[in-house]
């Protein structure tokens, strides 16, 4: 628990399920596509996997969150999947989730990053940031 690498992946697993529906609700995807769309909207902090994506589809898709069709390209078969009305209430549950931790998220990372008595409650955090080199630690 006291290394980064511990922390980017317990981070990773609990952000790319939301980012893959965030994905979705922009378009229909395949599998690769939707992995690179994941890794590429948080700058690849979640960089998924086959081993990760496929069958997160295969569970979405079976509790009925997405729907996937066959198409083929150049003969190749591909699933596209898209979110289903189940998986669009999902993605709202989960953006509220996200919406109601994240302020906290956020002042709790600055504190970490500055340090004791470095960010007052309520602090801006990005003036916080920046005045770190100034004003304390």
């Amino acid at each position: 628990m006291d290394t980064r690498a511990y922390w980017d992946g317990l981070i990773a697993r609990s952000a790319s399920r939301f980012f893959m529906l965030a994905s979705l609700a922009r378009r229909p995807m395949h599998g690769y596509e939707l992995a690179r769309a994941i890794a590429q909207a948080c700058d690849n902090c979640c960089d998924p996997s086959d081993a990760m994506i496929y069958p997160a589809i295969r569970d979405l898709s079976r509790e009925g969150y997405i729907v996937c069709r066959e198409e083929r390209h150049g003969g190749r078969t591909r699933k596209v999947c898209e979110l289903t009305e189940r998986g669009w209430q999902a993605y709202r549950a989960a953006a509220e989730a996200w919406s109601h931790v994240l302020p906290y998220l956020s002042e709790a990372v600055t504190r970490g990053l500055l340090g004791p008595g470095c960010a007052p409650k309520g602090a801006d955090n990005a003036n916080a940031l920046r005045g770190r080199d100034q004003d304390c630690c």
